[in-house]
């Protein structure tokens, strides 16, 4: 089924609408706005901290982060594979509604980022961190400023290489049906004019990676980003306390697991889900 979606794709030349999406996004949508009374939403620096409880008395939850080039904002795609998620690992769902670029910087969204984790980690709930694609590279720097506050971590098809000028990744640049290389080197470019270098980790650098903990890592052997994804786990797996647990999809593409029948987006739920539970008591 994946390399059916492959081919569908690039026939339609698929990459062209997502590239639109990503420069050209609607900000003013907000699922969570437009549906207030169906979840409890706090204010927090320039974004907001979604609550939904998919499932009666939770005994995790999860803190969410989403991917979308950090310029489009959550979905209903993305709301429905962490509802998933949540209710195979009976959680409770955060999600971290994080400010966008270009209209604010990296640096602003770090620091909601960080304000997000420090409310919903004040409770009597284990607290894990899933996040896609660009949403990876916030739960990083979270996971690196605030070492042992979260049970484990999962990330989807991560996106960590903001300037993106490896010529392995440009050698795949043209496979690759999701991600345009220059739409991301572009919007990469916005999100480094707006960092404090010092508050950003390297993450190809083992040395800065200590004490992460238990970290899922999932992505398609179809990314143009695996050249990236193969540096970080290799740094990981170099970190003191760091246990990176890594799955490949050699038929699997950039953020998979927002096609729902998928067996491979079904394997991977079931997968976090999993580890999840496995750590939940430790």
């Amino acid at each position: 089924m994946a390399k059916r979606l492959i081919n569908k794709f690039r026939s339609e030349d698929y990459k062209k609408s997502v590239a639109h999406s990503f420069l050209k996004p609607n900000q003013k949508i907000n699922i969570f706005r437009q549906n207030e009374s169906e979840y409890k939403i706090r204010p927090v620096k320039n974004g907001q901290v979604v609550t939904i409880e998919p499932i009666a008395n939770p005994t995790s939850q999860i803190l969410y982060f989403h991917g979308g080039a950090f310029t489009v904002p959550m979905n209903e795609d993305q709301l429905e594979m962490i509802t998933r998620i949540a209710t195979e690992s009976a959680s409770r769902i955060q999600v971290a509604d994080f400010p966008l670029l270009p209209g604010h910087s990296a640096d602003e969204i770090l620091t909601f980022s960080q304000s997000a984790l420090e409310l919903v980690t004040d409770s009597e709930l284990r607290t894990f961190i899933v996040a896609d694609s660009a949403g990876a590279k916030i739960a990083l720097q979270l996971l690196v400023n605030n070492p042992g506050k979260i049970a484990g971590t999962s990330l989807i098809s991560p996106w960590l290489d903001m300037q993106l000028t490896d010529p392995e990744i440009a050698a795949r640049a043209d496979n690759d049906i999701l991600l345009d290389l220059p739409t991301l080197q572009k919007i990469g470019g916005w999100f480094d004019e707006g960092t404090t270098a010092e508050q950003w980790v390297d993450f190809t650098d083992a040395s800065q990676l200590k004490n992460i903990g238990d970290i899922q890592i999932f992505y398609g052997g179809n990314e143009m980003l695996v050249p990236s994804d193969l540096k970080f786990i290799k740094a990981l797996q170099s970190a003191d306390g760091t246990n990176p647990i890594v799955t490949e999809y050699r038929d699997g593409y950039h953020d998979y697991t927002l096609w729902f029948k998928l067996s491979e987006t079904k394997k991977t739920f079931k997968r976090i889900a999993e580890f999840i539970k496995d750590r939940r008591d430790v």
